[in-house]
C-alpha cells in the first residue's frame, strides 16, 4: 500500500482472506507444459504424428489448469466466473470454455462449517501441426466463509484478559496459541485449534501462568441448549503444582512426557497424567453420556492440525500501485484521476474501493465527495449524513504531542433513508493524506443500531464504531479496517488528554477484520481481548460482541502501541461470541472473504 500523497512511500497491502490452494500450481501450468513439450520433442522414438498429439494434449491440459485458477480467483473476489478465456502455451494461445455443471450444494462438516460447492465443466482445445486434442475436466469449487470462525488468526493468537471473559465459537490460529487470564476465561466452543503449539502462559512473560481457563467438552452443536455443557479446566502451572505435578507452564504443549509413576506406559494409574497429545483428546472429548458421534474440542500441532493458507482476496487500500493501471496521481490537484488519451496509469482502485456501491472519499484539504458504483457523485444525497470532525485517540496520540485524529463521521440512520444506501451492501470510506499517529485519519460510524440492509464497511484507516450497532432487526454486518475501535453508548466526544470518560453497556453485532502488532519480547500487543481497541473507562461495564474476529495483517497506519490505563482505557467485561446466524450462508455480511479450493472430479 502507498500513502495517498506520496507515491514514493510503500507499505504492505492489507488483504482479506482466501484459501486458493491450487493457485501456484496453476500459475506454473504454462512452464510445466513447456517442459513436457521439450520432453515430447526429445523422444526420438515417437513418430511426428504421435509427438504432435502429445504436444496438443499437454497444451490442452495446461489450459484447463489455467481455467481452474480463473474459477477460484473469480469466486474469491466475488466476480462472475468467466465463460471463456485463453492462455499462452509456448508460442500458441490455447482457448478454453467454462460452464456451470448444475452440481451446486451447501455442505456442512462435523464442526458445523458450511461450504458453498459449485460444479464447473472446463473444456480446452489445442492444436499442434495437424494434430488436435480436446481436454475436459469437471471440478467442484468449494468456498468456505471466513466469518464462520469466531476467531481466525494467521499469526500467534494471545488471549490474556484481565477481567473474566467468555468466548464462544470456533477459534483457529495458523501459529501458536497462548491462553491466560486474570480471572476466568471460558471457551464455550467445540473447536479450539492451533497449527503450532498451545500454551497455558503469556507469550510476553512465559513464566506467568495464571487464572482459570475452562474449555467445553465436545458436543455436536454447541448452540443447542439441550446439548450437554461440561467444561474442563486447562490447568495453569500453579494448578498443576497443586496436583503435585511440575511443568514449565501449565497443561499444554510443553507437557510432552506426561506422568507415568510406575513406568508401565499406560498413564491411567492413580496420580498419573497423560502427555498433552492424547491428554487433550481425552479431556475435551464428548461427555460420557453423549450418544451422538465423537469429537475433540482442543487440538494443536501434536494432533496434526493443518494450516489454512491465506493468499489475497483484495486490498483495503484506496489505490494500489499497478503498471498500466486505470489511474495516476495528479500532483496539481493532489488526487488520483483516471487516465485519458495516451497517458499511462500507475495505480488502480483497491478491491473493496473498486467494488463498493457507495464510496465516501475525504480529500487532503478536508473536503469530501461520494460516488455510487458507476462513479457518479451522490454527495447531494448525503446532506447531513457525512460530517468532518475529530476524535481524541490517546493510543494514536502517544509520542505525537497529543492532538486529535481527523475522522469522517457517517450517520448510519440517515444513510438508511438517503436513497443511496449501497445496494450491494459494500460501503467504502477513506482519506487522502494518510499518516501515522494522529495523522492516521479514520471513519466513525454513529447511530447504527439499525442498518438499512446487510452492510460491510471498509476503510484503509481506522474505523470507530460508536454505540449499539446492528441490534435492531439484525442483519449480516462487518467492519474491515487498519484498526477497529469500539466506543460505547455513552461516548460524546468529550475525551481530552488526561481525561478518561466512563463507558456504558454496549452491544455490537458485527464481524471484524483488522490488524494488530506482534508481541516482541516483553512488549505485549494487547491480545485478542484488545483486537478491537477501547478508549473509555469500561470497568464493570459489558462489551457484548456477536460476530467474528479475523486478524491477518500488521496495522500500517494505526501504529500506536497497546498500553493499559491512564487516559487510554480500562477494560470491560467481555462477552464475545460467534454469531450462529453466520452458519447460514445467506446471512453472511456482503463480500465476506472466502476460503476457496477447487477439487478435480473427473477428466476425459
Amino acid at each position: 500500500m502507498r500513502t495517498m500523497h506520496d507515491s514514493s512511500r510503500t507499505r504492505g497491502s492489507k488483504r482479506g482472506v482466501a484459501l486458493i490452494s491450487a493457485l501456484f500450481a496453476a500459475a506454473m501450468a504454462a512452464t510445466l507444459v513447456a517442459v513436457l513439450f521439450l520432453t515430447a520433442t526429445a523422444g526420438n522414438k515417437l513418430s511426428d504424428v504421435g509427438r504432435h498429439k502429445a504436444e496438443a494434449k499437454y497444451m490442452a491440459a495446461g489450459a484447463v489448469e489455467a481455467a481452474k485458477k480463473d474459477v477460484q480467483t473469480a469466486i474469491a473476489n466475488w466476480d462472475d466466473v468467466p465463460v471463456d478465456g485463453a492462455v499462452s502455451v509456448g508460442d500458441q494461445d490455447v482457448a478454453y470454455t467454462i460452464a456451470p455443471s448444475g452440481l451446486d450444494m451447501i455442505q456442512t462438516d462435523s464442526a458445523g462449517i458450511q461450504t458453498i460447492v459449485t460444479g464447473y465443466e472446463i473444456e480446452a482445445q489445442a492444436r499442434s501441426a495437424f494434430a488436435q486434442q480436446v481436454a475436459h475436466r469437471l471440478i467442484m469449487a468449494e468456498a468456505t466463509p471466513i466469518f464462520q470462525f469466531a476467531v481466525f488468526y494467521t499469526d500467534d493468537l494471545e488471549i490474556n484478559p484481565g477481567p473474566s471473559m467468555t468466548l464462544g465459537g470456533r477459534v483457529h490460529t495458523n501459529a501458536d496459541m497462548y491462553l491466560n487470564c486474570g480471572g476466568t476465561l471460558t471457551v464455550d466452543s467445540n473447536y479450539l485449534r492451533s497449527v503450532g503449539g498451545m500454551y497455558r502462559n503469556r507469550k510476553d512473560n512465559p513464566g506467568l501462568s495464571e487464572g482459570t481457563v475452562k474449555v467445553r467438552r465436545w458436543v455436536e452443536n454447541p448452540y443447542n441448549a439441550s446439548e450437554p455443557s461440561e467444561f474442563v479446566r486447562m490447568l495453569s502451572q500453579g494448578q498443576l503444582a497443586g496436583e503435585g505435578v511440575a511443568n514449565v507452564s501449565g497443561y499444554d504443549s510443553n507437557f510432552t512426557n506426561g506422568v507415568d509413576l510406575n513406568g508401565d506406559g499406560d498413564f491411567y494409574d492413580d496420580d498419573e497424567w497423560l502427555p498433552w497429545g492424547p491428554g487433550a483428546l481425552e479431556n475435551w472429548a464428548q461427555p460420557d453420556l453423549y450418544a451422538n458421534g465423537t469429537g475433540n474440542t482442543v487440538q494443536s500441532a501434536a494432533h496434526g492440525v493443518g494450516e489454512a493458507v491465506t493468499p489475497s482476496i483484495g486490498s483495503i487500500a484506496m489505490y494500489e500501485e499497478q503498471d498500466g493501471g486505470t489511474h495516476y496521481y495528479n500532483s496539481s490537484t493532489n488526487r488520483y484521476e483516471e487516465v485519458t488519451g495516451a497517458m499511462v496509469g500507475t495505480h488502480s482502485p483497491g478491491f473493496f474501493h473498486d467494488n463498493a456501491d457507495l464510496s465516501i472519499i475525504t480529500y487532503a484539504d478536508g473536503s469530501w465527495d461520494a460516488f455510487d458504483g458507476t462513479g457518479t457523485s451522490v454527495k447531494a444525497d448525503l446532506a447531513g449524513v457525512v460530517t468532518q470532525t475529530t476524535i481524541y485517540d490517546a493510543r494514536q496520540a502517544a509520542g505525537n504531542g497529543g492532538g486529535n485524529t481527523p475522522v469522517t463521521e457517517i450517520d448510519i440512520d440517515l444513510l438508511n433513508s438517503s436513497g443511496v444506501f449501497p445496494t450491494n451492501g459494500l460501503l467504502y470510506a477513506a482519506h487522502y493524506g494518510m499518516g501515522e499517529g494522529t495523522d492516521a485519519r479514520g471513519v466513525k460510524l454513529v447511530n447504527g443500531s439499525e442498518l438499512g440492509g446487510p452492510l460491510t464497511v471498509v476503510s484503509e484507516g481506522s474505523v470507530y464504531v460508536q454505540g449499539d450497532y446492528n441490534t435492531t432487526n439484525k442483519v449480516g454486518a462487518a467492519v474491515i479496517g487498519d484498526a477497529v475501535n469500539l466506543l460505547s453508548n455513552s461516548w460524546n466526544d468529550s475525551k481530552t488528554p488526561g481525561h478518561l470518560p466512563t463507558a456504558s453497556d454496549t452491544t455490537y453485532n458485527l464481524a471484524i477484520v483488522t490488524g494488530n502488532h506482534e508481541t516482541v519480547g516483553s512488549s505485549y500487543n494487547g491480545g485478542l481481548e484488545n483486537l478491537p481497541r477501547f478508549h473509555e473507562k469500561w470497568s464493570g461495564k459489558a462489551c457484548n460482541i456477536n460476530g467474528s474476529f479475523v486478524c491477518t495483517w500488521t496495522s500500517s497506519y494505526a501504529t500506536g502501541k497497546w498500553k493499559y490505563g491512564g487516559d487510554r482505557y480500562q477494560a470491560p467485561s467481555r462477552n464475545w461470541s460467534y454469531d450462529p446466524m453466520f452458519n447460514r450462508v445467506v446471512n453472511l455480511p456482503p463480500f465476506t472473504p472466502m476460503a476457496v479450493t477447487a477439487r478435480d472430479v473427473v477428466s476425459w
